[in-house]
């Protein structure tokens, strides 16, 4: 065997130990998650891969008995529905108005951008609390409208800034000749939006929207800085799930991982439903961005 084919099946098999390994590092919390999530012992863990104490519906039925887990439920996806449908289109908007657009601003509100983006996420939170507590959030206990409004706004914000400047690159990537050409045939900026570029730029929208509607869902500090008036069925399901291993001395561990797997349904029926267009899009994003 020459040196060629050495370094060729060697290189392959260190790929091939690199992958295993981190399919291991991923994997193994999904599977102590999904273990006890059927394992009535209130434990993580068990000695064996079927826990000895097994039950399909068990710990369901008391995730939802003990707690206000159909509420958490209900308001964390109709917050982050509604986050991910209005960032989607405020970024997909802006993007086509950086791509397409010429003003005088445009370079440093882009740098702009680029540094709020740099800033670390927790940087405004006193600036959110004064806020908050200007509009009464904080001192209203049935403030339930107020607080996910604001927290909407500010999942929102947050979606606006790199979303942008990506959007702004994949629509850069989609030849401005179709513009003129439309242009040319009589159809106005919003003809050429509605009817060229968007559809072109549907995989990065599904991206775009997909990440939106994750952050809310996932997000445990925002929650717990708004939320602390309101009554236990009022918050979400991060911060509700969160609840239950908070307290060292009342932990719930098999709730917790119930909890957890009902949690991630709906966003891996969203991304199965979106996959043709998510992966074309990170996909396109990584070449063209």
């Amino acid at each position: 065997m020459n040196k060629y084919k050495f370094r060729k099946r060697m290189g392959l098999l260190m790929s091939y130990a690199f992958l295993i390994a981190m399919a291991i590092i991923v994997l193994f919390p999904l599977l102590v998650t999904v273990m006890s999530a059927f394992n009535t012992a209130n434990t993580l863990y068990s000695r064996s891969l079927i826990p000895e104490q097994f039950s399909l519906t068990q710990n369901f039925i008391e995730l939802f008995n003990r707690t206000e887990y159909i509420s958490w439920y209900r308001n964390t996806f109709l917050l982050a529905a509604t986050v991910s449908f209005f960032s989607t289109i405020m970024v997909t908007i802006s993007g086509f108005i950086y791509s397409r657009y010429r003003f005088r601003m445009k370079r440093p509100a882009l740098l702009t951008l680029l540094i709020v983006q740099v800033a670390p996420a927790n940087i405004g939170l006193i600036a959110l609390f004064s806020m908050a507590r200007a509009l009464g959030i904080y001192s209203s206990p049935n403030s339930v409208l107020l607080t996910y409004g604001f927290m909407m706004l500010i999942f929102c914000a947050g979606q606006i800034t790199m979303n942008t400047i990506i959007m702004k690159g994949y629509f850069d990537s989609i030849p401005k000749d179709l513009d003129e050409s439309a242009k040319i045939d009589g159809a106005t900026h919003t003809q050429v939006f509605r009817q060229i570029l968007l559809p072109l730029a549907k995989p990065m929208v599904a991206v775009i929207a997909f990440f939106a509607f994750l952050a809310p869902v996932v997000d445990v500090l925002i929650p717990r800085f708004l939320i602390v008036s309101l009554h236990s069925r009022d918050t979400t399901l991060a911060l509700g799930l969160n609840a239950l291993i908070d307290n060292p001395r009342d932990q719930s561990f098999n709730l917790f991982a119930a909890g957890a797997i009902l949690v991630a349904l709906p966003p891996v029926i969203l991304f199965f439903v979106l996959q043709k267009y998510i992966v074309s899009g990170l996909a396109a994003g990584g070449v063209k961005g």
